[in-house]
């Protein structure tokens, strides 16, 4: 799309040019009297003059031209010198502006091949760094602002959701500087495990808070201008560093029925309470049993995601062999049909994994697949487990080890992937 608007501007370019040096011309042509004559001597003076009179006025009117259609190239020149602040404001002009503009300095993550693949993002105060598996210049530093004191709940579709600690709530777009507020949650309330449906910008989307112990929930559906709050019959403990997920509407967490384990998967369907308060008791409901990993305790991190139907639950244990353990769970099996199972092949598929979203993608370029990408660095390369090697990795070095004994895990930290968004100035969530 770029390429295609880049080109357009090329040829109005050219056709600008023509029209300046035709116009040059004429001028030469001109009689040397009709030269020292003024507007009102000039006009109807001579019948064969008109149409340079004519071409005189189209000059007037290209100088009076919309600023959106300025040459796209002197757009991107213009805003590669601006720094965040003016940056916002030259993006707020007008689409074709906001076009020639990716938030500086992360140009580079959104062109290819870079776009294809998400960075990890950590939040510190205000400031963000990304981390790309696949770029070897480090890390991006931008100063966000907007995102002082806030911190990270979730990430998907290219969007974070955040809180402050006075219960203010908002979507930010990191990539093109969206922020879309939602009304407050009460602010004695711990919401930090949170998730949501589906885009801000769908009509379906819906956010929902689970507190830190697990015995109440808020949610929030696009168009409300309130949480409403539910409690549960009894808690559910969520294990490790997890999020709930979102899949069809129902929500999925890990996490420990009572104290002590094993672990197990608690699922619940927020709309059919909301629908049916008097009838539904808000409960959850768990899955089917599955034998934890040894030495499975509450120092491992642990991630639960969705891919084709079926949950995966990813366990990194502690100096033990494997480091990384994987089980999966099709959705769509019935009854006793229902079974985890232990995977150690993910075949063409890569697995990212983080405190605040984990999700999986198809792998588009040779050796990247068949990996789980880490929360941690390394130099300020990223770290990954493959599957085959049964070995930590470390981006553009030659790290390799059987247990993750490099390096650093990052906090407040999440996995997203780049994109462009093109929101209308009146959308309200």
């Amino acid at each position: 799309m770029i390429e295609n608007i880049v080109q357009s501007f090329k040829q109005e370019e050219e056709k600008e040019k023509e029209k300046e040096e035709e116009l040059d011309g004429l001028w030469s042509k001109l009689p040397f009297h009709l030269l020292s004559l003024n507007e009102v001597e000039l006009d109807g003076s001579c019948s064969e003059f008109s149409l340079d009179l004519l071409c005189e006025k189209k000059k007037e009117e290209l100088l009076d031209r919309s600023w959106s259609e300025l040459p796209f190239h002197l757009l991107c020149q213009f805003s590669a010198r601006l720094i965040l602040r003016d940056l916002s404001t030259f993006r707020a002009i007008c689409k074709s502006w906001r076009l020639s503009s990716p938030m500086s300095p992360l140009r580079p993550l959104l062109d290819p091949p870079y776009f294809h693949y998400p960075c990890l993002m950590q939040l510190d105060i205000h400031k963000c760094t990304f981390f790309h598996p696949m770029h070897d210049n480090g890390s991006y530093q931008m100063d966000i602002p907007e995102l002082q004191d806030a911190s990270i709940r979730y990430s998907k579709y290219g969007w974070l959701l955040l809180s402050k600690k006075d219960g203010s709530v908002f979507f930010f777009h990191p990539f093109d500087g969206i922020k879309i507020e939602l009304p407050s949650y009460p602010c004695k309330e711990e919401f930090k495990s949170m998730s949501f449906s589906s885009p801000p910008t769908s009509i379906n989307c819906f956010v929902i808070a689970i507190i830190s112990n697990g015995s109440k929930f808020g949610i929030i559906r696009r168009g409300e201008v309130a949480w409403t709050l539910c409690e549960f019959t009894e808690r559910f403990q969520p294990l490790g560093n997890g999020n709930p997920l979102l899949y069809k509407d129902r929500c999925y967490w890990l996490g420990l029925r009572e104290a002590g384990l094993p672990a197990e998967v608690g699922v619940f369907d927020p709309h059919e309470y909301l629908t049916h308060p008097n009838q539904y008791k808000c409960r959850w409901k768990y899955l089917s049993y599955f034998t934890p990993p040894e030495y499975l305790d509450y120092s491992c991190n642990s991630y639960l995601l969705e891919s084709d139907g079926k949950l995966f639950a990813v366990f990194e244990l502690n100096d033990i062999e494997p480091s990384i353990q994987i089980y999966s769970l099709n959705l769509s099996s019935i009854g006793t049909r229902m079974k985890w199972h232990k995977v150690t092949n993910i075949g063409n598929k890569m697995l990212y994994v983080s405190s605040y979203s984990s999700f999986s993608e198809l792998a588009v370029a040779e050796g990247m697949s068949n990996k789980i990408y880490l929360p941690n660095v390394l130099d300020n390369n990223n770290i990954f487990y493959s599957l085959q090697t049964k070995k930590y990795h470390s981006c553009f070095s030659d790290y390799s080890s059987k247990s993750i004994s490099l390096g650093r895990e990052l906090t407040g930290c999440t996995w997203i992937k780049p994109n462009y968004i093109d929101l209308d100035k009146g959308f309200k969530w």
